[in-house]
């Protein structure tokens, strides 16, 4: 309870109060909801408890909560936070303030998200906002989003998985003039969008194979970024 405290001490130290309807008491647990998200129980779903199946895999983008993370929002300013993680299948920024509870942030006023030496952002796929990681920046942007789903395990455990599971879908997206689109990761479809006046398809493709470059890892397809935006 005293880091909920702290968590919300610092937002009212560094930012006005987002909210715009009057909160008519004193309590901040109240406050919080009204003007910058919600609290709730922490629940990881590991393990086994009173029989229930044990789920595999996380629906957070870091492993651990021993982060540093700094929240900047629209005409206000920033927030410096710890203990904060990115909830991938829910698409919410959130912060641990004791071992059983999390607070999870509005994304309505948010610019950005800079935890660790990670950038994330909100945008638009398919009119519904997600939290999306900036993995390249220049003349262009280039995300990646992280399509987590939940499956159930089988009712029949002979016939099916005995655990849920995160599945994770990885996917990559253009954002240019104010446009995001996906990004096509095949060497011809990634050849085709990124040509332009000083690099040429055939150019692009040549530099892909020679390099023997899968745009599927990241580091590679980094490289080929750098490459088209000389």
């Amino acid at each position: 309870m005293k880091n909920l405290l702290f968590i919300f001490a610092q937002i009212v130290f560094v930012l006005p109060v987002l909210a715009q309807e009057t909160v008519p008491d004193n309590n901040y647990l109240n406050i919080t909801r009204e003007g910058f998200g919600v609290h709730s129980a922490y629940d990881m779903n590991l393990g086994f408890v009173n029989g229930k199946p044990m789920t595999e895999g996380s629906a957070y983008f870091f492993k651990d909560w021993n982060t540093s993370g700094t929240v900047f929002i629209k005409d206000k300013g920033m927030v410096k936070l710890e203990k904060v993680n990115i909830n991938l299948y829910d698409n919410t920024l959130e912060a641990l303030y004791d071992e059983t509870s999390v607070f999870t942030f509005n994304s309505e006023n948010i610019i950005k998200i800079a935890i660790d030496d990670k950038v994330f952002r909100f945008l638009e796929i398919n009119k519904e906002k997600k939290i999306l990681e900036l993995l390249y920046n220049d003349k262009f942007s280039v995300y990646k989003y992280n399509d987590v789903r939940y499956a159930k395990a089988s009712k029949d455990p002979m016939r099916g998985r005995m655990s849920n599971k995160f599945i994770t879908k990885e996917e990559y997206y253009l954002y240019k003039d104010g446009q995001l689109s996906e990004l096509k990761l095949s060497k011809n479809g990634f050849s085709k969008m990124f040509q332009s006046e000083s690099v040429s398809e055939d150019a692009i493709k040549d530099f892909i194979s020679k390099n023997r470059l899968s745009l599927y890892e990241d580091e590679e397809l980094l490289t080929a970024l750098k490459f088209v935006s000389n």
